[in-house]
């Protein structure tokens, strides 16, 4: 199957999900049709040395920096995970560089895909035309994290527990993404989207 992009209509799509869902999975796959921008990959270059998020949070004693300057940024997100106070206060330093970077790379693009993962934690949703959520099996989803990202079984829970159920986001998303088989299944599900919601149109040959 290719796809044919339709001219002249402006949409932004907000692709989110749950830990270990394959949100990355799926914006690579989507990235071969539409721009997409990773916001995760952003606040990462806020926090290096010399970015401006790094510069603000230094306001802060209990925020860790690594010795070339930069955030450490597994330590912070320890900390904030730990301590409503700490994220609130980082959240609102960080969160307004966010959206400023997003607002600013979406100007030029009628068609694009910026991947939230806290989207609706964050009250977010409204600022995308559609929401699309990746989400698969609680056991697959812990199994990815223990396999890639390092956690234990109790600290993969852990996490989980802190967003909001993939369920939730599921109801509330325009479009669900299931991510429990292969890659080209997940493929197949997002071309039928682009397709379903006018971004692309099917050319079959």
């Amino acid at each position: 199957m290719e796809m044919e992009r339709n001219r002249g209509k402006r949409h932004v799509i907000g692709l989110t999900g749950s830990m270990g869902a394959g949100k990355s999975a799926a914006a690579k796959i989507l990235a071969g049709y539409i721009p997409v921008l990773d916001l995760d990959a952003v606040n990462a270059g806020l926090l290096e040395a010399g970015g401006e998020g790094s510069r603000l949070l230094g306001t802060y004693a209990w925020v860790p920096f690594r010795e070339n300057g930069a955030v450490d940024r597994s330590e912070m997100a320890a900390r904030m995970f730990a301590d409503p106070v700490k994220r609130k206060q980082a959240e609102e330093i960080l969160h307004p560089l966010l959206w400023k970077a997003m607002e600013d790379w979406i100007q030029d693009k009628p068609v694009c895909a910026v991947e939230v993962p806290l989207l609706f934690e964050t009250g977010s949703a409204d600022r995308f035309d559609s929401i699309w959520c990746v989400t698969c099996r609680e056991s697959t989803a812990i199994n990815r994290l223990i396999r890639w990202r390092g956690f234990t079984e109790a600290g993969a829970r852990e996490r989980l527990q802190y967003q909001f159920p993939a369920e939730k986001k599921a109801r509330a998303s325009d479009v669900v993404l299931h991510n429990d088989g292969t890659l080209d299944a997940l493929r197949e599900q997002i071309e039928v989207a682009l397709h379903q919601e006018g971004i692309y149109e099917c050319v079959i040959h």
